[in-house]
C-alpha cells in the first residue's frame, strides 16, 4: 500500500532544494555580466541647408567613443564620402563630384553620418535635408548685410574680366547705375537722373558705338557709354513705353501713341522723326533694313461690329534726305489680318530677328491661345503670306519671344512656357511637355542666352499680394535646349536675377551674393 508523504516532509525536500542551488551559485561566483555599453551619440548638421556653392559643408560630432575609427556620409542609404573624424565638433566638405544626382539638379538630399567607436560599437545620426547646387564660385559683400550687385542686373565680359552693369535707387531715391567688377568691387556709378524700379531694362553694349541704353517704363531713357558718360537721353517730359535698339545703336521709342528715332547723341532728347497715327503701337517696333516696322490694331472704316485687323506700318528708317518730313515718315502699310477682337484689348505680337515674320497671339473661350506667324512684306496671311499656326495651348499666353537665333519661340503663361520650332509652329519640349514654375509661383522674367545659342531660363516669384506692387523672382528654371527639358531648378527664400555673359556663363544674384554658375555642359553631363 502506497502512502503519501506528510507535509512537514515535502517543505524539508523544498528547503534542501534551495539550499543546494544557493551552493551551486556560491561555487561558480557571485558578480554580474557587466552591462553593454551604450552606442555613441552621432549628429551630423548642416549650417546652410539650402546653399548654391562649389561644395556642400556639412558638420559632425560624435560623442560616447574613447576613439572614432571611422565616419561615413550618407545621402540616405547611398554611400558618399568617409572622412576623417578626431574629436569635437568639425566640419567636412562634399565636393560635386562626391553627390549623386539621380533626383535631379538641384539636388535634393537627406544627409546622415555613421560612426564607427574603436571598440566595435556604431551608430547612426538623424537624417538632414538639404538642397544643393554646385556652382563655379560665390561672390560675398565685406558687409554682412551688403549685397554685391543690384537687384537685376546686365553681364559683360566674361570670366575674370567679368563686369555687371545694374540699376539702383539710392537712399534718397536717386536712380545710380553701378558697374561692379568680378571680385564685388563698385568700379564706376552715375547718377542717370531718371528712378530705378523692377522693369528697368540694361540693354547689351552696342559694338560699334560702344553704348548702351539704361530705361525705366513710363519714365525715360538715357544713351551711356563704357566710361558712364551720358551721350543722349529722352526729354523730361517724354513719357517712355518701349524702346527697341537699332543697328547703329540708335533708339525706337514710343509714349503710346508715336514711335520716335532717338539718336544716342541727342543729349537734348529731339528725335529725329515721329510717326503719329490714329492709332497706338500694340508692340515695339522693328527695324527691317531701311525701313522701321510699326504693329497697331484698328477698327477698319467699313466695320459695323466687333471686326478690327492687325496693320503693320512702314516707316523710312532714316528721314534725313532733301524734302523728307519728319513729322510724316510712313511709307506704307499692310493689313496682316482681321478678326473679331476690341481695339482696347489687342493680341500679342513679336517680330522675328529680321521683321519679315510677325508672330501674333490669340486668345479663345475656355482660356485656351494660339500663336500664327504671317509674313509682314504681303497683305493678308493666307496662302504664301500664312506660314503657320501654333497648336492651342491651355493658358492665357503672356509673352512671345523668339531667341536661338530665330530658330525657337518661347510661349510664356503665367506658369508654364512651351518652345516652337519657329518654322513649322510645333512644339519641341521634350515629350511635349511645358517647363512650368514650381507649386503656385508665376513667371515673372524670362532671360535668352547669347544671340545664337540655344539655352533659357525662367524667373518665377510669388503672385502680387493685395497691394498689387509686383514680387521679385525667388526661383531660376534652366533649360538649355528645348528638346532636351530642363536642365536644373533652384529657388531660395529672398529673392534671385541673372543675366549671361560674352562666354554665354550663367550669372545669378541669390540674396546678397553673386554666384558663377557652372557651365550648362557640366550641369547637363551629371543630369540624370
Amino acid at each position: 500500500m502506497h502512502s503519501v508523504p506528510s507535509r512537514p516532509f515535502a517543505a524539508r525536500a523544498l528547503l534542501a532544494s534551495l539550499t543546494l542551488c544557493a551552493s551551486v551559485f556560491a561555487a561558480c561566483g557571485g558578480e554580474k555580466p557587466a552591462p553593454t555599453p551604450d552606442p555613441p551619440t552621432v549628429t551630423l548638421t548642416v549650417p546652410q541647408p539650402n546653399t548654391a556653392a562649389p561644395s556642400l559643408t556639412v558638420r559632425v560630432i560624435v560623442s560616447g567613443c574613447d576613439a572614432v575609427s571611422r565616419v561615413d556620409i550618407y545621402d540616405r542609404d547611398t554611400f558618399l564620402k568617409s572622412v576623417p573624424y578626431t574629436s569635437g565638433s568639425m566640419d567636412f566638405e562634399l565636393a560635386p563630384n562626391e553627390i549623386k544626382y539621380d533626383r535631379g539638379l538641384a539636388v535634393n538630399l537627406s544627409l546622415n553620418a555613421r560612426a564607427t567607436c574603436a571598440d566595435g560599437r556604431t551608430n547612426s545620426s538623424q537624417p538632414q535635408p538639404a538642397t544643393f547646387l554646385p556652382v563655379k564660385k560665390v561672390i560675398k559683400d565685406p558687409d554682412p548685410n551688403g549685397q554685391v550687385v543690384t537687384d537685376f542686373f546686365t553681364a559683360e565680359g566674361s570670366g575674370d574680366t567679368a563686369a555687371f552693369i545694374g540699376c539702383g535707387n539710392t537712399t534718397t531715391g536717386t536712380g545710380t547705375l553701378y558697374r561692379v567688377d568680378a571680385t564685388g568691387v563698385v568700379r564706376n556709378t552715375l547718377e542717370m537722373q531718371i528712378p530705378c524700379s523692377a522693369s528697368t531694362v540694361v540693354t547689351e553694349l552696342h559694338p560699334t558705338t560702344n553704348k548702351r541704353w539704361v530705361w525705366t517704363p513710363g519714365v525715360g531713357a538715357i544713351a551711356v557709354d563704357s566710361n558712364f558718360v551720358v551721350t543722349g537721353k529722352t526729354a523730361p517730359s517724354y513719357k517712355l513705353m518701349n524702346l527697341s535698339v537699332m543697328s547703329n545703336g540708335d533708339a525706337l521709342v514710343s509714349d503710346g501713341p508715336s514711335v520716335s528715332r532717338l539718336q544716342h547723341t541727342a543729349s537734348g532728347g529731339t528725335f529725329q522723326w515721329t510717326y503719329q497715327g490714329l492709332w497706338a503701337p500694340v508692340g515695339p517696333a522693328k527695324q527691317r533694313a531701311e525701313q522701321v516696322l510699326i504693329p497697331i490694331v484698328r477698327v477698319p472704316q467699313e466695320s459695323t461690329g466687333l471686326l478690327v485687323e492687325l496693320v503693320v506700318i512702314t516707316v523710312d528708317a532714316n528721314k534725313t534726305g532733301p524734302g523728307a518730313n519728319p513729322n510724316n515718315p510712313a511709307v506704307s502699310e499692310r493689313t496682316i489680318l482681321q478678326f473679331t477682337g476690341a481695339v482696347e484689348h489687342p493680341p500679342l505680337t513679336a517680330f522675328n530677328l529680321d521683321g519679315s515674320v510677325i508672330y501674333i497671339s490669340f486668345p479663345f473661350n475656355n482660356n485656351q491661345a494660339r500663336v500664327q506667324a504671317c509674313l509682314t512684306s504681303m497683305d493678308g496671311c493666307e496662302g504664301a503670306a500664312y506660314k503657320w499656326a501654333s497648336p492651342f495651348f491651355p493658358v492665357e499666353i503672356q509673352g512671345v519671344f523668339p531667341y536661338a537665333a530665330g530658330s525657337r519661340l518661347a510661349i510664356v503663361g503665367l506658369q508654364r512656357v512651351w518652345f516652337l520650332d519657329s518654322n513649322t509652329g510645333l512644339v519641341v519640349n521634350k515629350g511635349g511637355t511645358s517647363v512650368d514654375a514650381s507649386g503656385q509661383l508665376q513667371i515673372l522674367q524670362v532671360q535668352m542666352g547669347r544671340a545664337t545659342t540655344s539655352e533659357f531660363y525662367i524667373l518665377a516669384g510669388p503672385p502680387p499680394g493685395s497691394s498689387g506692387l509686383p514680387t521679385m523672382p525667388q526661383e531660376i528654371v534652366a533649360v538649355d535646349t528645348a528638346e532636351q527639358g530642363e536642365l536644373f531648378r533652384y529657388e531660395v527664400s529672398s529673392s534671385l536675377s541673372c543675366s549671361v555673359d560674352d562666354s554665354g556663363r550663367l550669372w545669378m544674384r541669390l540674396g546678397n551674393n553673386l554666384v558663377q554658375a557652372l557651365t550648362l555642359p557640366e550641369y547637363r553631363a551629371v543630369k540624370k
